[in-house]
């Protein structure tokens, strides 16, 4: 069956990506659920409007009707374009294989005013059309009522159809214009009045592409300025655990570990949550509302003079959230060059993996004004995308340019459930990422820095020679012009294979304070000092609790307060840090990704190209920055 996201959702009452656009789903998914007594298998294919095979979701569709034993084909329609959707039904029913319509949003139809005799056009057209309205699990009882009734007969298809050749797209509009005639009315208005009215000022020719940049600008304030608060409650539990940690337990390697590799390691990237979730809930309602389409549209013509056009805006949009899925949606742009192109760069527009990281440097280094600095990130990001993108389609993928079409759907209030489970499900990957892939890694590092384990004569840890120290110190030279100290290199290196284990691996090397000569003599002096206290009385007792308190509050001091003590950073060698997060080797994942979506050489080169760029952008600025 090919049956929209929302029907799966509906149906298994599942959470799958959905999207008021063309082109959310990129592959296809499966699913079962039980109706009626009956165990239904549903595939979800990818939403094309043709079996043209001009673009890769076309091929996949039509491979997959060829190519596999298919009981009944769902076509989902959109009630609000039906012309466009009966070309793909159509082609669907040369298949021969019992079929069932789905005239989906027909609520939002009934509102414009339109009417549709579904009765008289499941007689015209040889099979049933169910009006639903899947968003709010409406007519989807009666749908599958249909579906299960349609399993094993004899499609009976208007015999005319059957010798209507598909591949005239004159004469399919032509027989289906003639097949709706009379039974399909249209309000004199087209599209609701609300829509035309939106879109009379958001895609306006001169305050279009203002209006998106506020509303970027709006989604990156909820997301660091709004998340700080949560951010801090989470970081607040993390200390207090870890402070149960330091006062119940003997002091050895059991308590580093627990102390350094999970309340470090892993607590240091969960306290982000609240950034991540806020950025998906923002993205979800930009999809779900429809303006995501709108953006699209008017960023066309400035993607076009870096060798792109608008539908790549999707992919890297999409890829402020993870690159990962970034990639597999350029499935949706039919042009090989420009799917390509978008491939090569959509890693660049900095993912939700790289917000810790962020995070951590701007909350000393540019406190006042950390928002601005991430925000220039991403600006950053965009830029240096798109003026590789007009390499990329100038010197590397030669291709004759295509026209394209893509729908601007009406616009829908994000429905506020849905919107909450998709986010929700997202952040659930991140989590999930916490509690397998950072754990693992955090452990790994853990003990790469922990081993051998050798002290100097004042009891300090010289992480230098543990295993990752001496890795450090090996790669250090690399990273001079930069001014990384080891440990920092140490971070990114971790950082290859999850860009959250940067931040992880950080907290682990800067988990605990060096103590010096001046240091024991000011425990010599402060034991002197209590002995005095206690035989002064209690008078003196406020004192002793107030230096407590400033001990306590010492020994709470966070990574970035860390870091900032340790004096191996500055403001401009922060900055170069995360350029170089920003820039950089994405993530294993990603590169898979890319093999998969073109192939190895091209994973290569996305390698090679980012780890130069990086290196080469952060270390001029850091040297630029050093002169000022």
């Amino acid at each position: 069956m090919e049956w929209s996201n929302r029907y799966r959702s509906s149906c298994r009452g599942g959470h799958e990506k959905e999207g008021n656009y063309c082109g959310v789903t990129v592959d296809s998914k499966e699913g079962t659920f039980i109706h009626n007594g009956y165990k239904v298998k549903l595939v979800d294919l990818p939403g094309t409007y043709s079996l043209a095979s001009y673009s890769p979701e076309e091929k996949y569709v039509e491979d997959y009707l060829k190519n596999n034993k298919i009981d009944v084909i769902l076509n989902v329609l959109d009630s609000n374009n039906l012309e466009r959707n009966l070309y793909l039904t159509l082609q669907a029913q040369k298949a021969g294989v019992p079929m069932v319509g789905a005239l989906n949003m027909y609520d939002e139809l009934e509102k414009r005013g339109d009417s549709i005799d579904h009765e008289e056009l499941s007689k015209r057209f040889g099979m049933k059309f169910m009006p639903t309205a899947s968003n709010y699990g409406k007519g989807l009882k009666q749908l599958f009522d249909e579906v299960i009734a349609a399993k094993g007969t004899t499609p009976k298809f208007n015999k005319q159809s059957a010798i209507i050749d598909t591949k005239n797209t004159g004469e399919c509009y032509a027989y289906i214009n003639q097949m709706l005639e009379g039974i399909y009315t249209k309000s004199k208005d087209g599209k609701s009045k609300i829509t035309v009215r939106i879109d009379a000022i958001v895609t306006n020719r001169w305050l279009g592409f203002p209006i998106f940049c506020l509303i970027m600008f709006i989604v990156f304030w909820l997301t660091f300025k709004v998340g700080d608060y949560p951010m801090g409650w989470i970081e607040d539990l993390f200390a207090w655990l870890g402070e149960v940690i330091t006062d119940k337990m003997k002091d050895g390697w059991f308590k580093d570990f627990l102390n350094e590799a999970i309340i470090g390691g892993v607590g240091g990237v969960v306290v982000f949550l609240p950034n991540i979730l806020i950025l998906y809930l923002c993205v979800s309602i930009l999809e779900d509302s429809g303006y995501m389409a709108r953006a699209a549209f008017i960023l066309d013509r400035v993607m076009r003079v870096f060798g792109l056009h608008g539908r790549s805006f999707i992919p890297m949009i999409c890829g402020f959230g993870c690159n990962v899925p970034a990639i597999m949606s350029t499935r949706s742009i039919e042009n090989r060059k420009n799917r390509l192109v978008t491939i090569l760069v959509a890693s660049l527009f900095s993912c939700s993996a790289r917000i810790p990281v962020y995070s951590v440097l701007c909350k000393v280094f540019f406190e006042d004004y950390s928002f601005i600095i991430i925000f220039s990130l991403y600006i950053v990001g965009i830029v240096i995308a798109l003026i590789l993108a007009k390499i990329f389609s100038v010197f590397l993928v030669k291709e004759k340019e295509m026209n394209y079409l893509m729908e601007l759907p009406e616009y829908r209030l994000p429905y506020f459930w849905n919107v909450l489970k998709h986010a929700w499900e997202r952040a659930k990957q991140y989590l999930k990422k916490m509690g397998t892939v950072i754990l693992a890694a955090s452990i790994i590092i853990w003990l790469l820095s922990y081993f051998p384990h050798n002290e100097d004569e004042y009891g300090n840890f010289k992480s230098e020679e543990s295993c990752l120290g001496h890795i450090g110190k090996f790669i250090e030279p690399i990273f001079v012009p930069q001014g990384f100290n080891w440990k920092m290199d140490v971070g990114l290196l971790a950082g290859l294979g999850a860009k959250e284990v940067v931040v992880s691996t950080l907290n682990i090397l800067y988990g605990g304070e060096d103590v010096g000569p001046e240091d024991v003599e000011a425990e010599a002096k402060e034991g002197e000092a209590e002995a005095g206290d206690k035989k002064e009385g209690e008078g003196e007792e406020e004192g002793g609790d107030e230096e407590e308190e400033d001990e306590e509050e010492a020994q709470a001091k966070n990574l970035s307060e860390k870091m900032k003590a340790s004096g191996d950073l500055n403001a401009s060698g922060a900055y170069a840090y995360m350029l170089f997060t920003l820039l950089y080797f994405p993530c294993a994942a990603t590169i898979v990704a890319i093999a998969h979506e073109s192939n190895w050489k091209w994973a290569g080169f996305v390698t090679v190209y980012t780890l130069v760029l990086a290196w080469v952008v952060s270390a001029l600025f850091y040297r630029i920055a050093q002169l000022f």
